[in-house]
C-alpha cells in the first residue's frame, strides 16, 4: 500500500509539473533551463534562481559609442557606461519589481543587479518561475550558480 501511495505521489507531482510547463508557450518554456525544470518538479520545491533580463548592449552602443565621447577621458567614459547600465536596468527591471511585489508569498527575497541586468531570487517556488517566464523582458531563468574560491587563492595573481 505504501508503495502504491508513493508511486501515486510521484505521478501526481510529474503531472502537476507537466501541466505547469504545458501552460507555457514554447518560447516561454525555452527561457527556463532544463536543470531548473528538473529542480522544481515537486510542488513544494523552493530554489534559488537567477533571472537574466534583456541585454543592455544596444543601449550601451547607442549612448557610449558616439563620436562625441571620444573627447572624454577614461573615467568619464566609465561613468557613461555605469549610468547607461543603471538607467537601462531601472527601466527593464520595473515589470519584474512589480510582479515580485504582487507575488511576495512565492519567494523569500530578491536582489536586483544593474550591472548584469539580472535578478537573484531566493527560495522561489515553481509557480513563480512559470509567472516569470511569461514576462517579455525575461531572457533566461536558471538555477543560481554559486562558485566558491578556496581560502588563500589569489584570483588576481598574474600567471
Amino acid at each position: 500500500m505504501a508503495t502504491a501511495t508513493s508511486t501515486l505521489l510521484v505521478l501526481l507531482s510529474a503531472w502537476t509539473m507537466a501541466t505547469a510547463v504545458a501552460s507555457l508557450s514554447s518560447g516561454e518554456e525555452a527561457k527556463v533551463s532544463a536543470d531548473l525544470l528538473r529542480a522544481i518538479q515537486s510542488d513544494n520545491a523552493r530554489v534559488d534562481i537567477l533571472v537574466q533580463l534583456a541585454s543592455p548592449a544596444q543601449a550601451l552602443q547607442d549612448s557610449c559609442d558616439r563620436s562625441d565621447l571620444s573627447a572624454l577621458d577614461r573615467a568619464q567614459q566609465a561613468s557613461c557606461v555605469a549610468e547607461t547600465l543603471q538607467n537601462f536596468a531601472e527601466q527593464t527591471q520595473q515589470p519584474m519589481k512589480d510582479l515580485l511585489a504582487q507575488h511576495s508569498n512565492l519567494f523569500d527575497s530578491s536582489t536586483f543587479l544593474w550591472i548584469s541586468n539580472s535578478v537573484a531570487v531566493k527560495d522561489a517556488c515553481q509557480e513563480l518561475v512559470m509567472v516569470l517566464a511569461r514576462l517579455d523582458a525575461v531572457e533566461k531563468i536558471d538555477l543560481e550558480q554559486v562558485l566558491e574560491i578556496q581560502a588563500g587563492f589569489d584570483v588576481f595573481a598574474a600567471e
